[in-house]
């Protein structure tokens, strides 16, 4: 195929390869970056409770310590396991303003 100005353009099967290649090189790029993102974990250790949370938000490591039974009551394990969940909150907070310089919605 010739263009109007007489240079010579892609041929359609070059053509196709071309955006496949990009198209390709594209989808490793995401895929690198996706198992980047995997690998960000937020921690809290408040002594007694720690826990992991990953990049998705998903509890993926809670730590009691034995005795955490026996000293709390009901009410007080919730309201220091929320204390804990805050924390990991913020971290991520603080992280994604540090990366993106913007607010979590």
């Amino acid at each position: 195929m010739e263009g109007a100005t007489g240079r010579s353009w892609l041929s359609e099967r070059e053509l196709v390869d071309s955006v496949l290649r990009d198209l390709a090189e594209a989808a490793e790029r995401w895929e690198a970056l996706v198992a980047q993102a995997e690998t960000v974990t937020y921690s809290v250790d408040m002594g007694d409770i720690a826990a992991t949370a990953d990049s998705d938000g998903k509890l993926v490591n809670l730590t009691l310590h034995p005795s955490v039974t026996t000293l709390y009551t009901h009410g007080e394990l919730a309201e220091r396991m929320n204390l804990a969940f805050a924390a990991l909150r913020t971290e991520v907070e603080d992280d994604y303003q540090a990366r993106y310089g913007g607010e979590l919605i």
